[in-house]
């Protein structure tokens, strides 16, 4: 009860930087990008070297918390340890009016919720699988720092200059190796939350193509999608359906072999 009031009286007197405000002197608010559990993120311009980039700031409910603050640390020096092209680069940190922020490389692209619900994107199974393969490459860089994502979801995955991108950190921890006590796989802290969310992930862009049918009568994925039985043995190891999945070596192995299947059976030349 009183974590709900909190949040009730936190959502009523927060107010997110305005268009054009300038944060320490350095950082001109172009809009508000989105707000997530932890953080609002802005468009700002850089006035001292004239870039674009994303700000983010920890929100006031979570503020109030000693482990919202903690949380919002450990998202900036995960992203600050990160030297991969696949990932938003960091910039640097600091305050503004006791909001604890971080400024981060803005992304030109779209993540997949928009290609698919707003841009009506209809993606192939080869298509889809290679978009896995390409993204878990990313997971896979993740897991060999020691670190779980998560959140592996279709608002968190961009496509951009034909590349696909992974951003936040927001939920992302350091790998626990004791006993997960989480029933919610997504919130566990090992690598089978992250192919849970990649399994999902798969499905969301699986069903691009689906069409729903004049019976409407409800049906699992497996009998709704028509795809491969590689495929649909892949996404069932991950999401733990079957036997799961132990690293990313294992699941490159399959998404490979699936791969390799569908460009035979399409004619596809390299």
């Amino acid at each position: 009860m009183i974590k709900k009031l909190l949040l009730f009286f936190c959502h009523f007197l927060e107010r997110p930087f305005k268009k054009g405000e300038i944060i320490n002197d350095r950082y001109q608010v172009v809009n508000l990008l989105g707000a997530g559990g932890y953080g609002y993120s802005y468009l700002v311009t850089d006035t001292v070297n004239c870039q674009t980039k994303v700000l983010k700031a920890l929100r006031l409910h979570k503020r109030t918390t000693k482990a919202g603050r903690k949380g919002f640390e450990t998202e900036q020096n995960l992203l600050k340890s990160i030297g991969h092209p696949g990932f938003p680069k960091y910039f640097e940190g600091g305050t503004y009016k006791n909001t604890p922020y971080y400024t981060m490389e803005f992304i030109n692209g779209k993540n997949f919720e928009q290609l698919i619900f707003f841009d009506g994107w209809k993606v192939s199974e080869l298509d889809v699988l290679l978009i896995a393969e390409d993204l878990l490459e990313k997971i896979e860089y993740l897991h060999q720092q020691n670190i779980i994502h998560r959140d592996i979801r279709i608002p968190n995955v961009l496509y951009s200059d034909h590349r696909i991108r992974l951003i936040d950190l927001g939920l992302a921890r350091y790998l626990y190796t004791g006993l997960n006590r989480e029933k919610d796989i997504r919130k566990q802290v090992n690598v089978q939350a992250d192919f849970y969310g990649l399994g999902h992930f798969l499905l969301f862009l699986l069903y691009s193509n689906f069409e729903v049918p004049d019976d409407k009568k409800e049906k699992s994925w497996e009998e709704e999608l028509d795809i491969c039985s590689e495929t649909k043995q892949l996404i069932r190891r991950l999401l733990q359906i079957d036997h799961a999945y132990q690293n990313c070596a294992q699941i490159k192995t399959d998404l490979q072999k699936v791969i390799h299947l569908l460009r035979r059976k399409n004619n596809v030349v390299l």
